[in-house]
């Protein structure tokens, strides 16, 4: 299957920041469930962000400086970039908003592009177990960030394309949305009658 994986590589490897770059093949296993795989045992003390990346999208050039920067100025404690014009996006709050360097928002999604900061490691990690396709799990984060002051959003800075594979396209649909009915029963989660920008940052 085409991927994006050694263009993000180059990218990444641009940063002047102190960076471990994993990638793996796909496995059998569900993303999430591949996620708590590599981050098992890993040691995260004195890592500032964790940003997980999926391996079809299009990063601007200078991507992780200027995305992180931009979090940062703007305190996001969970960030995404923006959605380009045309790239695919399942949220219309995600999709670039010209002149805005980030805005706070009440929802970020699981992808193409997550990070997280520090102060929310060790509520947010390692990821629920038992979550294929992770459907519902950002709108539980979004609700837990809520619960704890954090201020998210997304970086309009940095925009990334997400054209290669339409969401959904590679695993079933009916299956992420039954799976996320059944996580986020008994669970918080923001609605999506409330996700909305809350704060522009110029």
């Amino acid at each position: 299957m085409e991927n994006r994986v050694a263009q993000a590589r180059a990218e990444i490897a641009t940063s002047r920041h102190d960076v471990e770059h994993v990638v793996v093949a796909a496995t059998q296993a569900g993303k999430f469930e591949r996620l708590n795989e590599l981050l098992d045992g890993r040691d995260l003390d004195g890592r500032d962000w964790l940003v997980i990346l999926d391996d079809d999208v299009d990063l601007p050039r200078g991507f992780l400086d200027r995305f992180l920067a931009a979090a940062e100025s703007a305190g996001l404690l969970l960030a995404q970039p923006a959605h380009r014009l045309r790239s695919h996006a399942a949220w219309d709050v995600t999709r670039r908003v010209p002149g805005a360097l980030a805005r706070e928002t009440t929802f970020v999604e699981i992808g193409p592009v997550t990070a997280f900061a520090r102060p929310t490691f060790g509520t947010l990690l390692p990821f629920p177990t038992g979550l294929r396709m992770g459907w519902g799990l950002d709108a539980h984060w979004s609700a837990l960030a809520a619960e704890h002051g954090w201020p998210i959003g997304v970086v309009d800075a940095t925009p990334v394309g997400h054209t290669l594979r339409a969401v959904a396209a590679s695993y079933p649909r009916a299956e992420a949305i039954a799976e996320a009915q059944a996580f986020l029963d008994g669970r918080p989660y923001v609605t999506r009658d409330e996700v909305r920008t809350l704060r522009v940052h110029a």
